[in-house]
């Protein structure tokens, strides 16, 4: 397996606590509960948080209505995740594994949400990660993707020349990308955030 393009030591980060000082939110993001009431869940209708860690965004696409899976490289931050999820008495799937190459069927997903993944890959890792959620989402189906505005280590910034290389027109619609901030539970990061539709 290629090393995924990042700095961090995800698995120590978590051991260690780390992530509670740099992006751990201790309840789901506001923005995603937001988007999350404004459409209706179709009964059966599943989605996929890629980079889960500890869960809580997983924990939202459940309370949604959503077969919900979360799935995040660190087998630590998926522990964390099973925890909480039993805490919460909710049924979701959580697995290790990378985002570029996941072990999931073709077309099992109508959402894929994303919260600070896709701003740490490369362009290399970028493209994989894109060929994945084409492969992972069905005709239709939503990327909702959420990064850093900027290019400032350790991410690589979530912008329209980003969306346009990555996201080619064929495959996805997307929509406008709109500015906020990212907020952790003792940051505030400048974001973009958009949605993407795979072309039916």
């Amino acid at each position: 397996m290629t090393a995924i393009t990042t700095t961090f030591d995800w698995d120590r980060a978590y051991r260690v606590g780390d992530h509670h000082q740099y992006w751990e939110l201790s309840a789901p993001s506001p923005d995603l509960v937001g988007f999350l009431a404004s459409a209706p869940v179709a009964e059966g209708a599943a989605a996929l948080d890629l980079g889960c860690g500890s869960g809580w965004d997983t924990v939202a696409l459940a309370r949604a209505g959503y077969r919900a899976t979360g799935v995040d490289i660190s087998p630590e931050a998926i522990q964390l995740a099973k925890a909480r999820a039993e805490a919460e008495g909710l049924e979701i799937t959580l697995l290790t594994g990378d985002v570029r190459r996941l072990e999931l069927p073709d077309e099992e997903f109508d959402l894929l949400v994303d919260r600070g993944c896709f701003h740490h890959l490369g362009p290399e890792d970028r493209d994989r990660y894109v060929a994945e959620a084409t492969r992972l989402l069905r005709p239709g189906g939503l990327l909702y993707l959420r990064g850093s505005r900027q290019e400032s280590f350790p991410f690589k910034a979530v912008d329209e020349p980003a969306i346009a290389r990555h996201f080619p027109a064929g495959e996805f619609t997307a929509g406008p990308l709109l500015p906020f901030q990212l907020h952790t539970d003792v940051l505030k990061l400048d974001a973009n955030a958009v949605l993407l539709r795979r072309t039916p």
